[in-house]
């Protein structure tokens, strides 16, 4: 039994309480009362024996005639009348109605005998121990007087051993009683149990499921009284705290989602400098910072965790930026307190990644560069020899048609490079139409090899192609995919001469068949100088130029640097992707990804 419980402690205490009033009340009785009771019917019949000893001096004759009478009256009082004669008979022959077991038992008490032998009138209060009856209170009184000369002797015997009869019945009372308290004891225990014990105990159930979110269960209400007002309340607060759990929960799943989706990366700190809270950009921070920290501990040192502290000590916004290798972020420190107290509960530390952007200044800063440059050289030849032309320095027709030639190519340079731009321009803005149609790659890979001859030749390069048997034609775009091969071609010829300015270089256009993704794989490979491993993330991107070591080379001709992103975004229109693959010093490999279709499929597809 778990003295803890409500109902228990209380079933405790109620029965504890009767149990000790039960007890007092018994040991009360037995200690005084009983005494009492016993004293007053001793002095009760004290009293009516002196009434009769003053009878014998008044009245002897009546008296001796009438003592039987007398014993009628009361009947707890002997009386015996012997004369001085009669009084030479053995005194245990006194009192021949008193049960034998008392005589026995008077007979043997000292004072008793000693009185008797004395024969002088007194009175002895005292006890008997009579078997099966236990400690009985008795009055033993002897009163001499004379009728006529004679002299007689009045005993007087009286006691108490009825009330011995009587505690025998009260105790079997009592004990009944205590049998019957004891079964409504364990009625009283249930009652509790089930009236207040239960309905506390499916409380205490549900307030620790309220405790852990779950509020399926409601406590049931049983009658009107305090604890059904109570399960009534808890009900109420558990609607309540549901409606309040779902709206927190909402919100914490909306700030949770917001976190893990934005680019910011968020830290929150406690005053301490202990992190409490991250989104996924956070830790992405904290693992370069630690990582550049490791390598470089005397650059880096503790600027971050210095700043943190700086913002919890000057109570105020901490903004600084900080530069981990290649990457720059851009760093907020602020301060949260409480509202009421303005105490420093800990600081949001906010990191906005600008490697990029930074990367996108410095390369807009090459194209302009290079597009000035680009520009600037067929402007100036164009002006060079229109100038010429118009004074005259080249005499002859030839001559003039040789500077009108070189004119028309720069122009048409600067009108290919405008182009790419705009069109780099429209494709980024969505705006790019494809008019595809079944392509035989075989024939398709022919006549490139054919249009770049020229260029390969006077390169030194050998330039070739390898189709798959099971490859035979591939949908698309055919003026959009020479504008992807036309870029790819050009930088791997340039590339492959840089790596072999005399002979050894060597450019390869494959197609294949992928049975596993059914797409076509169009790969143009090459044997150059091959693309740095730290660029290779970057080459798609727009006006990156991943050979910048070489920008002085004569033979490496700068371009925009939107070549690359140009193709990415034309095989993506496709609905395909490419994929590059380099080795710095070997070569480099361009995957072309395109899904395969079927030729009965062209026009669903259209």
């Amino acid at each position: 039994m778990n003295v803890n419980i409500v109902a228990v402690r209380l079933w405790i205490y109620t029965i504890g309480f009767i149990l000790f009033s039960f007890l007092a009340t018994s040991l009360f009785y037995g200690l005084f009362y009983s005494e009492q009771v016993e004293d007053m019917y001793l002095k009760d019949f004290n009293q009516i024996i002196e009434n009769v000893e003053t009878l014998s001096w008044r009245d002897p004759h009546f008296l001796i005639n009438s003592i039987e009478d007398y014993g009628l009256i009361e009947s707890k009082i002997y009386y015996d009348v012997r004369s001085e004669e009669e009084n030479s008979v053995e005194y245990g022959e006194l009192f021949e109605e008193l049960p034998s077991e008392f005589r026995t038992e008077l007979f043997q008490n000292e004072s008793a005998v000693e009185i008797i032998e004395s024969n002088e009138r007194g009175m002895i209060h005292s006890t008997l121990q009579v078997e099966n009856q236990g400690r009985v209170p008795f009055v033993f009184r002897v009163f001499p007087f004379e009728v006529n000369g004679t002299e007689y002797t009045l005993y007087s015997y009286a006691d108490v051993a009825f009330l011995n009869e009587i505690e025998k019945r009260t105790n079997t009372i009592l004990g009944w009683l205590i049998v019957v308290y004891l079964f409504l004891s364990v009625l009283y225990f249930f009652y509790l149990k089930k009236t207040i014990s239960d309905p506390l105990h499916e409380m205490t159930e549900t307030a620790f499921l309220y405790a852990k979110n779950d509020f399926r269960k409601e406590v049931p209400i049983h009658g009107r009284d305090d604890l059904a007002q109570l399960a009534m309340a808890m009900n109420k607060m558990g609607n309540a705290l549901e409606t309040s759990a779902t709206a927190i929960s909402q919100e914490r799943n909306l700030l949770a989602n917001i976190m893990n989706s934005i680019d910011t990366g968020v830290l929150y700190y406690d005053k301490d400098g202990t992190l409490l809270q991250s989104n996924p950009a956070g830790e992405l921070f904290l693992q370069q910072y630690r990582l550049y920290k490791e390598k470089y501990p005397e650059e880096a040192g503790n600027e971050l965790e210095n700043r943190i502290k700086e913002a919890v000590e000057h109570m105020t916004t901490i903004h600084f930026a900080m530069e981990l290798n290649d990457n720059f972020y851009s760093i907020n420190v602020f301060p949260v307190s409480e509202e009421d107290t303005q105490h420093i509960r800990g600081n949001i530390v906010s990191i906005q990644d600008l490697t990029q952007e930074h990367r996108l200044d410095k390369t807009r800063v090459d194209f302009i560069n290079n597009i000035s440059h680009e520009l600037r050289t067929p402007l100036v030849m164009v002006q060079g020899y229109s100038e010429a032309i118009l004074d005259d320095v080249a005499e002859s027709v030839e001559e003039k048609k040789e500077m009108a030639s070189i004119i028309r190519d720069e122009a048409e340079r600067m009108n290919r490079m405008v182009n790419e731009m705009l069109d780099l321009s429209r494709m980024e803005a969505g705006y790019i139409d494809l008019h595809k149609e079944m392509v035989d790659i075989g024939d398709y890979f022919s006549r490139l090899v054919s249009r770049f001859k020229t260029m390969a030749d006077e390169a030194r390069i050998q330039l070739a192609y390898d189709v798959s048997e099971d490859v035979v034609n591939c949908y698309m775009d055919r003026d959009k995919m020479d504008q992807v091969f036309v870029n790819l071609l050009n930088n791997a010829i340039r590339h492959t001469q840089m790596a072999h300015p005399r002979e050894g270089g060597k450019v390869t256009l494959h197609a294949k068949f992928d049975t596993l993704v059914d797409e076509v794989v169009l790969e143009v490979h090459d044997n150059g100088s091959g693309i740095p491993a730290e660029d290779i993330p970057f080459v798609f991107d727009r006006f990156y130029k991943a050979d910048k070591s070489r920008e002085n080379q004569i033979s490496n001709k700068r371009g925009t640097g939107i070549g690359l992103s140009l193709v990415k975004n034309i095989v993506e229109a496709h609905e395909g992707f490419i994929e590059v693959k380099s080795e710095f010093g070997k070569g480099t490999s361009f995957f072309i990804h395109l899904p395969y279709i079927e030729k009965w499929e062209e026009n669903r597809t259209e």
